[in-house]
């Protein structure tokens, strides 16, 4: 079992993160705005005997297309794994540093995609070697991140496309924001109409992927986390499972799908997802009607 510390452990992924390590028999230090990240240092690392750092802190600012010194979202982004670098320094803590598909940009395009009754499918699966493209200030943030943590020879890059938990949230995700839509009966609104894809990844398959990844000691990698071919679904589809006469309304603009290929994990970690996104969404209905934010 490890000490780890779960930054950011009261957002939406962090509290899924905290229920898995919870369950698995780890010993969490939690810290949030409250703490705040700047407060974090090195003695406090060495006195909590902190074995494994994840870093899920985020400003997620999609409105500008610049960057911009000293805003927010560089302050927690950018500055913030700079903090972090430094008082990791010379320790051999595993760092996990937590992306998102947005440093990639838009992939998918018409001609990447298959139309078919259920929803847009892909032609190829994005691994890790596909090209930077951000379009806004929070996925060039990431970015930034992302190289700042090769500074610590004992860290690694988790990049998502949608990772959801059991539970609601009042952050939360598409998954949550439409399960909540659905179930109080009003009409949803899709870009797309819905045939947008996405591959969907249980927190508790991606705190697995960090425990296989501390324990093999990998590191220096960048992993693309989603929930694998197996757990692909359109946004139309995944209504229809929560209504199948759901009435959906179209809007213009909107992305043709996201996916990726996971096959990096299993190769250096042995590691694929397990938890099928159909399955849980039984669980995601009942506490999501209920406004039940947690075990």
């Amino acid at each position: 079992m490890s000490k780890i510390l779960l930054i950011g452990h009261k957002g939406y992924v962090g509290t899924g993160l905290h229920d898995y390590f919870s369950r698995q028999g780890h010993d969490i230090v939690g810290w949030d705005l409250k703490e705040d990240l700047f407060n974090l240092d090195a003695q406090m690392l060495a006195r909590e005997d902190i074995e494994m750092l994840v870093n899920l802190s985020v400003v997620a600012d999609r409105q500008s297309n610049l960057f911009t010194a000293d805003a927010p979202c560089d302050l927690v982004n950018v500055q913030g794994a700079r903090h972090l670098a430094s008082i990791l320094r010379g320790s051999e803590i595993s760092w996990v540093q937590m992306s998102t598909r947005e440093v990639l940009g838009p992939v998918f395009t018409k001609d990447d995609v298959i139309e078919t009754d259920k929803g847009y499918r892909p032609k190829f699966l994005v691994d890790e070697e596909f090209p930077f493209a951000p379009l806004n200030f929070y996925a060039k943030s990431k970015i930034m991140a992302e190289f700042i943590s090769e500074t610590h020879p004992f860290s690694n890059v988790i990049r998502l496309t949608t990772c959801y938990t059991d539970y609601d949230h009042p952050g939360g995700s598409y998954v949550t924001a439409l399960t909540r839509t659905v179930t109080q009966g009003r009409p949803v609104t899709l870009t797309q109409g819905g045939l947008q894809f996405r591959d969907p990844l249980h927190s508790d398959d991606l705190g697995h992927l960090m425990e296989l990844l501390h324990t093999k000691k990998v590191f220096g990698e960048k992993f693309h986390a989603g929930g694998g071919e197996e757990n692909l679904v359109s946004l139309l589809e995944f209504v229809r499972m929560l209504d199948p006469q759901i009435e959906v309304e179209h809007a213009p603009g909107g992305d043709f799908g996201i996916a990726f290929d996971v096959s990096k994990g299993l190769k250096l970690a042995d590691w694929h997802p397990e938890v099928r996104f159909r399955d849980k969404l039984p669980a995601i209905v009942d506490n999501v009607r209920n406004g039940r934010l947690g075990p």
